[in-house]
């Protein structure tokens, strides 16, 4: 797959779109990105570009106006997804729902579950040359939302250095979860849940035991 164009990092007009507020753009990256989660649903095929501006309706042209390849693309829609679960854990804390450890096991099952749902997207784009890059961008993002969650909700022991825990957990977790894509441990999604779970270091773990006020 030679779908990779640009560099991901060279903040040109087309990474720079997803922070757009011209209701077109929007408009469009809402078709790029339905047409992944029809494309991915029922197939276990990897996905082209030429299969996403079909379902879309869009040309090759205005697909590659917002996004230089398919790289870049997953890891837009990933890092899309990275902000949804952890609002979503955010705001379940904020209101007492469940207990901030009981949220990291949510996050992480949500977490699962999108890339388990989109296997067939990310599996075809996570060789790429830029990919690399991509995900390391998708760790910094990951990391700096636990980081938040980690100085809000939970008192860091004297000598540890949030930031540091934070890029030790998201990388991680995201390295495990693809080598559990590719078919290296046998395990189903609910055990590896428990596995990320039971791996967070011990003050973590303990000091999520209870709910937050």
């Amino acid at each position: 797959m030679s779908e990779n164009r640009g560099n991901l990092l060279s903040g040109d007009t087309r990474h720079s779109t997803h922070t757009s507020i011209d209701p077109r753009a929007a408009k469009t990256r809402g078709l790029i990105f339905g047409a992944i989660v029809m494309l991915t649903s029922d197939s276990t095929s990897s996905v082209t570009v030429a299969d996403i501006v079909r379902t879309a309706g869009i040309s090759r042209s205005t697909f590659y106006a917002h996004f230089s390849g398919l790289d870049e693309l997953a890891i837009d829609y990933l890092q899309q997804a990275f902000v949804d679960i952890g609002s979503a854990g955010t705001v379940s804390r904020e209101h007492g729902d469940v207990t901030a450890f009981q949220a990291a096991r949510l996050g992480y099952a949500r977490l699962v579950t999108h890339l388990l749902e989109h296997h067939a997207f990310y599996m075809g784009v996570l060789d790429l040359p830029l990919m690399r890059l991509a995900y390391d961008e998708a760790v910094t993002e990951y990391a700096r939302q636990l980081v938040e969650t980690m100085v809000e909700f939970s008192p860091v022991p004297p000598g540890i250095r949030t930031e540091l825990v934070a890029s030790y957990v998201a990388g991680g977790a995201l390295t495990l979860i693809s080598s559990w894509m590719r078919g290296q441990f046998d395990l189903s999604d609910d055990e590896l849940v428990e596995q990320m779970v039971g791996l967070l270091p011990s003050w973590l773990r303990e000091s999520h035991s209870e709910p937050v006020p």
